[in-house]
């Protein structure tokens, strides 16, 4: 046993006496000790199996994010994204429509996971059908909501945002089901207007009628910056949350910076905050920029 032979027995017990009693407990042993080595090690098994499960899912998720930016002359994008567990329910997104346009997106599942992964892979697959041949947002909107309302289950829903960039016009037609706040850096005040979302999240009724969006005029220097809840609910040791405050004086403090410095001042800002307070939630940014004309 000591050299790891559990299928060893004390053989041809004979006598009754404390010896053969002590012999009959050591088989007894022996044969539980076995019993629960195998069970460990068939839950190992299962473990491992699940961790290369979960990580292949990762990967697939990890994917479905966009490698490249579209080329937009007087614009700096960027999108980043970080799970709180080995996949999420945040996704970001940019399209070049057949107009020229951009529809840059980003969304939000209940929960995190497995589950809301795979709604996010859904909703993905939806918006990038459904905007190529919608000229308008809303009900573009209206059908994907309408497509996932057949899709989910009841206390399943997704909070979804649409910023379709109109880079001619240097407008920006934003539009929000259930997604908000969405903060836009104005350079000239040096202040952040909030938007509150037009309409419900995703999910819950259908023919509900999104739109029309709110147009936003970009001007140099002009940031949008679209982010979930995990930024400004992430609380710290005390329970205290981030709050929407400090996003917007995150987003002012480094307002001069490209789009991608922006994201990672405002996750780093948020961390220092919530000290050694666990990520509860998945953080997801997505940062439109005009450039300042030199």
């Amino acid at each position: 046993m000591a050299e790891g032979d559990l299928d060893a027995r004390v053989e041809n017990i004979g006598t009754h006496d404390e010896i053969g009693s002590l012999a009959l407990d050591v088989n007894t042993m022996t044969a539980r000790l076995r019993h629960h080595v195998e069970r460990l090690a068939a839950e190992a098994t299962t473990r491992q199996k699940f961790e290369h499960d979960l990580s292949i899912a990762r990967d697939i998720q990890r994917g479905l994010l966009p490698v490249h930016r579209p080329s937009l002359p007087g614009y700096d994008l960027a999108g980043w994204s970080k799970p709180a567990d080995q996949t999420g329910g945040d996704y970001y997104d940019w399209q070049t429509l057949p107009s020229g346009n951009t529809a840059i997106t980003l969304a939000d599942v209940t929960g995190h996971g497995i589950g809301p992964a795979l709604v996010t892979a859904v909703c993905r697959a939806y918006a990038r059908a459904t905007f190529p041949n919608g000229a308008d947002v809303g009900r573009v909107l209206d059908q994907i909501n309408d497509l996932l309302c057949d899709d989910l289950q009841s206390e399943r829903f997704v909070t979804f945002v649409v910023a379709l960039l109109e880079p001619t016009t240097h407008t920006v037609r934003l539009l929000s089901a259930g997604h908000g706040p969405l903060l836009l850096y104005r350079a000239a005040q040096d202040c952040v207007e909030s938007f509150i979302a037009h309409n419900i999240p995703f999910g819950l009724f259908q023919n509900l009628g999104y739109g029309p969006p709110s147009i936003l005029e970009m001007r140099p220097g002009d940031t949008l910056v679209l982010i979930t809840d995990g930024f400004f609910e992430w609380p710290n040791p005390k329970g205290e949350q981030f709050g929407i405050q400090k996003v917007e004086v995150a987003i002012r403090a480094a307002a001069s910076r490209s789009a991608d410095e922006l994201i990672q001042h405002l996750y780093t800002e948020v961390t220092c905050f919530a000290e050694d307070a666990p990520q509860l939630d998945d953080l997801t940014a997505v940062v439109l920029k005009r450039v300042k004309e030199t």
